[in-house]
């Protein structure tokens, strides 16, 4: 089984999900406690969970950097923190030389390289985009800084914290040396 760990708001509130997926099941573990599900995609927008005896579908749409997700008649919306909560280099690693390694939040195929070796990237920019479970997630920088390697291509299929990109921190021009990180 793969794990991994998401964040983010629902409806504006915030919200950890761990996620283990199986051959054709799923756990979630949050506060409130574990459900195990066995997950099937219906179409390219549509999930249906069993778990308890109960069968759920879930209706999924894409609309800017939000997800809205409609399940038996309530609907929510999911978003991204805003930057500076505490989850920007969460899951990303230092070197021993000081750069970042930007690994995957999840598992899924690289649908998209958007940056090449050596492009300076700015804070938050897209690096690459990986599919999982048919939906576009678009994996950030995590500083300002330079692209020093990157360890995947386009169609390959990586794991939850595969690194994916090395990112090299380049000091602000604020007088001090200041990092943006």
């Amino acid at each position: 089984m793969s794990a991994v760990e998401f964040e983010f708001l629902i409806d504006g509130e915030p919200r950890r999900i761990g996620v283990e997926k199986g051959e054709r099941t799923a756990t979630f573990r949050d506060g409130a406690g574990v459900i195990e599900a066995e997950v099937r995609r219906v179409s390219e927008h549509e999930l249906l969970f069993r778990f308890g005896g109960r069968t759920v579908r879930a209706h999924l749409a894409r609309d800017g950097g939000r997800i809205l997700v409609s399940v038996d008649g309530r609907e929510f919306v999911i978003t991204e923190p805003p930057p500076g909560t505490g989850r920007t280099l969460d899951g990303d690693a230092r070197t021993p030389e000081g750069s970042l390694r930007v690994r995957s939040p999840m598992p899924g195929k690289v649908i998209k390289l958007a940056v090449g070796a050596g492009d300076r990237v700015r804070k938050n920019q897209t690096l690459v985009i990986v599919e999982a479970m048919k939906m576009e997630n678009e994996i950030q920088s995590p500083a300002e800084g330079v692209v020093k390697n990157i360890y995947v291509s386009v169609g390959e299929f990586v794991d939850a914290e595969r690194p994916l990109f090395e990112v090299e921190p380049v000091k602000s021009s604020v007088p001090g040396g200041a990092h943006d990180d």
